[in-house]
């Protein structure tokens, strides 16, 4: 996952920040990581689906997915056997196979990729804050 320097410029200051172990990246909060993507694949599905930008964007997003996967299936862990932590563990097996395979639709794969990619990152912060 790569994050430019205005993004990490436009993290707030106080938020921790969180090494990958297979990654060399130093991200701050998740969510604001991903920010930009999310939002650009958004935009993107309802004008441009086809080309190459998202192309590279739904690359992007599935890059986000297997980093965020792992700490927000350890924030779904370490919750108390209730329905918030079956919606966890449920939106990290979804963004997985979502990643894997979300259809033939460019539209619908951005929107797909990007909104597991948002769920995914709001867990993350959510374990950092734990």
């Amino acid at each position: 996952m790569t994050v430019l320097a205005h993004e990490m410029a436009a993290a707030p200051a106080e938020v921790s920040t969180v090494a990958s172990a297979n990654q060399k990246t130093v991200i701050a909060s998740a969510a604001a990581a991903v920010a930009g993507d999310v939002e650009a694949a958004l935009a993107l599905a309802g004008h441009h689906p086809a080309g190459e930008a998202a192309v590279r964007l739904r690359e992007r997003l599935r890059e986000h997915v297997h980093t965020l996967a792992v700490p927000a299936g350890r924030y779904a862990d370490l919750l108390p056997e209730s329905r918030q932590k079956d919606i966890a563990a449920g939106t990290v097996r979804f963004a997985r196979k979502v990643a894997r395979d979300c259809g033939s639709d460019p539209a619908i794969a951005l929107r797909l990729l990007a909104k597991s990619v948002a769920h995914l990152a709001r867990n993350t912060d959510l374990l950092r804050s734990a």
